[in-house]
């Protein structure tokens, strides 16, 4: 029992100063963003250090939140939906300008270098882009992204994304 105790008191010891190194336990391998009207869902991949792994299946991924918040400095506020040792989903409402019948959706600052971003807009296109430092700027039609007049959409998003 006293030697659980100890290795797990080391796993933990190791975990803290991996995590104390600044983020760098939290490599984001690829973001994919879809949009519907005023709100955003991102979808973020991510390859964890092994000690951040271990940590992780053993108490949870509230410890995540601090850094994928820092993702997304440039939004005012992200609401963490789900998240687990590979992948999280963000959402953020507000986060485009309605002007002429589009949503304006402005380029925003990552928190970090994004190795593939992907956008995928309501009709179901997808652009995929490398590399990427800030959102894109988008822009789409103000009925193409209206959930009445194509409803379910949003969810069949959100259901490629948890199977992907």
């Amino acid at each position: 029992m006293r030697s659980a105790l100890a290795i797990a008191f080391l796993i933990i010891c190791a975990t803290a100063v991996s995590m104390a190194s600044g983020g760098e336990y939290l490599q984001v391998d690829e973001v994919t963003m879809s949009v519907n009207g005023n709100a955003t869902v991102f979808q973020v991949n991510y390859t964890l250090d092994n000690f951040a792994r271990l940590y992780v299946l053993a108490l949870g991924c509230r410890h995540l939140e601090p850094d994928l918040d820092r993702l997304f400095t440039g939004y005012p506020e992200t609401r963490i939906t789900r998240a687990d040792p590979y992948r999280a989903v963000i959402e953020i409402d507000g986060t485009a300008k309605y002007s002429s019948g589009y949503y304006l959706f402005d380029s925003r600052p990552l928190g970090t270098r994004v190795e593939t971003f992907r956008v995928i807009y309501p009709r179901g296109m997808v652009r995929t882009f490398n590399n990427v430092t800030s959102t894109p700027n988008i822009f789409i039609e103000a009925n193409a992204s209206t959930m009445e007049k194509s409803p379910g959409k949003l969810d069949t998003v959100k259901k490629k994304l948890r199977k992907s």
